[in-house]
């Protein structure tokens, strides 16, 4: 089978070969995965510990490196931008059938996927002199069958980034059936985003409040799991596929985005704005994030700086690692983060951050080469651009 050049996205490591619907670059992708992968690294090496408590600036730097998590929800809409290139244009590819569907994006999900876990669940047994061997080989299936949004245990060890990995594996089991709603249906990319966000958000924000109100009990856990499972990420799955629509559709320079797309995200924004100013009332949770990721993600495509930074080779060639570089982040991280403890707070930091970087950077390479052995067409890095008729 023909490799894609584009199935190297960290997001999307399953979209169907759509260079052949694509003859115009899209570099700004390369630009936005590239930042938002840097994003995730530095909010996970950045130390939870207050950085200078009762300081205005060891404020801004504790929500500024928290709010760069929101790099998976940038992710998140990538993924259904690019699936959803071949759905909208002069000539759209069907909805995609079920089974083909989810078996070839397994097909290029797991490899590289699979090999990270087994390998850095290893260096983790040697590293932290790990003895526990029945709650390893849990660890290691519930990694393996894409469990870890399902469970706390996973969030409290080395891998927890991994409970985006099992996103995606839901996202994938009903892919086809959102892109028939999106194309044969008078809802639309646009209908399916809004009629989600309507219920998605509220129905969250209602879930974190019920937690925080009633901490130790059922209800905060379920709180807390549901912000990782795709029922509270629909609607940026779906802002992604009305996104490509838009872009799909689009003649000329400038914004690329149609009106409705536009008004949706500046009106959310401006609601998230003015509830933030009401005095007294609940928290509107994840929502707040979403909204804010979404906007970031059409602004930075929007830009030509973007576009321009996205044809660094620099950068595509990070991009093109990106996938590995977030499997291999957390636990470097937390091997190096092991070395550096008598450190100095912030030179064990920067100490933590270089090496850990590095070291993911490798670790994406060989995982690339690995899954170029097993045939997978993610282990090619090449880039994610593609061609646009």
């Amino acid at each position: 089978m023909r490799r894609s050049p584009q199935c190297r996205t960290p997001i999307c490591p399953s979209i169907r070969e759509w260079t052949t619907h694509m003859r115009q670059d899209i570099p700004q992708l390369d630009a936005i995965r590239s930042l938002a992968m840097a994003g995730i690294f530095l909010h996970h090496v950045w130390p939870d510990t207050p950085t200078s408590p009762g300081s205005f600036t060891g404020w801004l730097l504790d929500a500024a490196f928290a709010e760069m998590a929101l790099g998976v929800v940038i992710f998140n809409v990538m993924t259904a931008f690019l699936m959803g290139l071949s759905l909208f244009g002069d000539r759209p590819d069907p909805a995609p059938a079920f089974w083909p569907f989810v078996r070839k994006r397994l097909s290029r999900l797991c490899p590289q996927y699979y090999l990270a876990v087994l390998a850095l669940t290893a260096v983790s047994v040697v590293v932290f002199r790990l003895s526990d061997w029945a709650g390893l080989a849990w660890a290691t299936l519930s990694h393996l069958l894409f469990l870890d949004p399902l469970e706390f245990s996973p969030f409290y060890g080395n891998m927890a980034a991994y409970w985006w990995l099992g996103l995606l594996f839901q996202f994938t089991l009903i892919y086809p059936w959102l892109a028939r709603l999106a194309t044969r249906t008078r809802l639309g990319p646009g209908g399916l985003c809004l009629a989600a966000a309507a219920v998605s958000w509220p129905v969250t924000a209602w879930m974190q409040a019920k937690g925080a109100a009633l901490p130790g009990t059922a209800w905060e856990g379920y709180a807390f799991l549901w912000t990782f499972n795709l029922p509270a990420r629909l609607p940026e799955f779906c802002c992604g596929l009305w996104m490509a629509r838009d872009f799909r559709e689009h003649r000329g320079g400038g914004w690329p985005f149609g009106r409705g797309l536009t008004g949706f995200l500046a009106g959310g924004c401006l609601f998230v704005l003015l509830w933030r100013c009401l005095p007294g009332v609940p928290s509107l949770g994840h929502m707040i994030g979403a909204v804010e990721s979404l906007l970031a993600f059409a602004v930075l495509f929007a830009l030509p700086s973007v576009a321009a930074l996205g044809r660094v080779v620099a950068v595509r060639r990070i991009a093109a690692l990106s996938y590995g570089i977030y499997l291999c982040h957390q636990p470097m991280i937390s091997f190096f983060g092991e070395a550096t403890l008598r450190m100095g707070r912030w030179s064990g930091l920067a100490v933590t951050t270089v090496t850990a970087g590095l070291a993911s950077l490798i670790g994406a390479m060989l995982l690339a080469r690995g899954a170029r052995a097993l045939g997978n067409p993610l282990g090619s890095g090449r880039g994610a651009t593609g061609k646009r008729r």
